[in-house]
């Protein structure tokens, strides 16, 4: 329907990636929007914090495991029919969660199904903007990351009314989202294009190696296990390495906070309805991570050109910059304070997502992209997918506010690992991608 080669395409192939991230992203927020609900009306089987936790945990280790099949399946095949296979299943992961009769189950149909479909998405996606954007590779990237932020405070607006218009009501939010994910997934199918003859970077002639990876992509190859991709172009590089352990530190700060802040509102301040809590919890949030993501994204743009090493200056800032935003959100006294320290803490995880692709991708080679980013991701959920459950734990056995507060304490170390990076491995690794 569109031309890989137009002008234009590669505005429109963001746009049609941006509204799938929309819906998956903002399908992982129904869960946390509703909790207060779904521990409600399963009371009766004494579901505890822990429990609840466990579903948040459970889908991002098994995102996590799942990504590098994702990211060498892309390579191997059509990184076009990886996405809509994801959309696919992980619309119907989150449609059968609003089936569930009990935690176990929504275990299974959200932390599991829709698990799994939504790790098809990001080596895909992320590999396929890499391709189409060189010079505005950062900024594309930013684009993609502000409609995620949207799809989120959507989806968390609409789960937390539906939630409130009754018992059960709460079902209604994964049968709606479910349904719309998968409808788009077969839309997909006539609207999402993929060029075939490779990614060609504009900024220098291409490589032998890149050339290379182009000749083995071209070839059918029939069975996954065959795929090019040498696990040295990742585990050799120390600086993917300490990205990657950063990541884990920030995602298991995320989603603990992004898990737990809609029941914190609505346990610590007792006059903030569910839909209010809902509203309040994500949108203030994402107000400062957009604001956070187009000045981190523009500032690495403008800067990485000449000194490429900006981008991961950016990232190691906006992780220190988390600190004062959960510090505020745990110990505010008031729910207005609260929320304006979500808004900072969002503001900061903005800086550090406009350049988390964008930095990995500078030490490794482009033909390499989809898969390392399937290893740097499994790797980041794996470190980090504990910080849910690790947290209802904490509610239970010290307070809510303790458990956000020490959330600062991942994001430091997340910094710290970003900056040795940066310090001791970017000028080598760097050089390496290059050749």
């Amino acid at each position: 329907m569109f031309k890989t080669g137009s002008r234009n395409y590669k505005w429109i192939l963001l746009s049609l990636l941006s509204a799938t991230y929309f819906l998956a992203q903002g399908s992982r927020q129904i869960f946390n929007t509703v909790l207060p609900q779904i521990e409600a009306d399963f009371a009766a089987l004494g579901v505890n914090d822990a429990q609840l936790g466990l579903v948040g945990s459970v889908f991002t280790l098994v995102f996590g495991l799942a990504i590098p099949f994702g990211g060498a399946l892309a390579d191997a095949f059509s990184r076009k029919w990886m996405i809509v296979a994801g959309t696919l299943l992980f619309g119907a992961g989150v449609f059968a969660s609003g089936l569930a009769s009990s935690v176990a189950m929504i275990v299974v149909a959200y932390g599991v199904v829709n698990a799994v479909g939504q790790s098809l998405l990001p080596p895909s996606n992320s590999s396929l903007i890499g391709q189409y954007h060189v010079e505005t590779r950062a900024t594309a990237f930013s684009i993609y990351q502000i409609v995620f932020y949207i799809g989120i405070v959507v989806t968390s607006c609409v789960s937390g009314w539906l939630s409130g218009l009754g018992a059960g009501a709460w079902r209604k939010a994964f049968f709606l989202f479910g349904a719309i994910s998968a409808l788009w997934a077969v839309a997909l199918v006539f609207l999402l294009q993929e060029r075939e003859e490779g990614e060609v970077e504009k900024s220098s002639a291409r490589s032998a190696s890149l050339r290379l990876c182009d000749k083995m992509k071209n070839r059918k190859i029939l069975f996954p296990t065959f795929q090019p991709f040498d696990f040295s172009a990742f585990f050799g590089k120390p600086s993917a390495l300490l990205l990657m352990a950063g990541l884990g530190f920030y995602f298991y700060a995320k989603y603990g906070f992004n898990t737990w802040i809609v029941a914190y509102l609505q346990r610590s301040f007792p006059s903030v309805t569910a839909a209010s809590a809902a509203f309040h919890a994500v949108f203030w949030f994402y107000l400062g991570a957009v604001a956070g993501v187009f000045a981190g994204g523009r500032v690495s743009d403008r800067f990485a050109a000449h000194r490429p090493q900006t981008r991961f200056d950016v990232n190691a800032a906006g992780l220190v910059l988390c600190v004062p935003g959960l510090l505020l959100s745990a110990f505010a006294p008031t729910a207005s304070l609260c929320i304006a320290g979500t808004a900072l803490f969002g503001f900061a995880t903005g800086v550090y997502d406009s350049n988390i692709y964008a930095s990995l991708f500078e030490v490794v080679k482009p033909c390499h992209r989809a898969a390392a980013v399937g290893v740097f991701g499994c790797g980041g959920c794996v470190i980090g997918a504990s910080g849910p459950a690790v947290m209802g734990w904490m509610n239970s056995h010290f307070s809510m506010c303790t458990s956000i507060a020490s959330l600062s304490v991942f994001m430091l170390a997340g910094a710290a690992a970003i900056g040795a990076a940066r310090i001791f491995f970017f000028e080598r690794d760097r050089e390496a991608a290059r050749k």
